[in-house]
């Protein structure tokens, strides 16, 4: 008689658990991880907005294509292993079949002024009034 062998978890599971613990959830709502870096200063975890968030100007259009990414938006989530890590967020560009107008999502995701999630600056914002208080 031994212990009982504990099973691991699904790697989906797994993976999900990992996912909330390195992106806020307002992110993960509308973006995927689609890559994770390494280099000697920094992580940068890429992410790809969900294909189904097409914008509500083109959602009652059956024609509706893919055209590529917008420019990503990059932001200071946390640190880890004493690294930063940031979100490099890449928005889907949309356009109608043999149209040149393009559609993009505009998401709130930063405080204004910081190029970091919100809660890292509200994280900070406390900490600097506990320090200087």
């Amino acid at each position: 008689m031994g212990r009982k062998r504990k099973v691991a978890p699904p790697v989906e599971k797994l993976y999900d658990t990992i996912s909330r613990m390195l992106v806020p959830e307002h992110i993960l709502k509308d973006f995927c991880i689609y890559d994770a870096k390494e280099s000697k200063s920094r992580w940068v975890i890429e992410m790809h907005e969900k294909e189904e968030r097409i914008p509500e100007a083109l959602q009652s259009y059956s024609d509706v294509v893919l055209d590529g990414y917008c420019d990503p938006l990059e932001m200071l989530s946390h640190s880890f292993v004493c690294k930063p890590v940031y979100l490099r967020l890449y928005r889907r560009r949309y356009k109608r079949s043999n149209r040149d107008e393009h559609f993009s999502n505009g998401y709130s995701l930063t405080l204004k002024g910081l190029r970091m999630v919100p809660e890292l600056g509200v994280f900070l914002k406390e900490e600097d009034r506990i320090f200087s208080g």
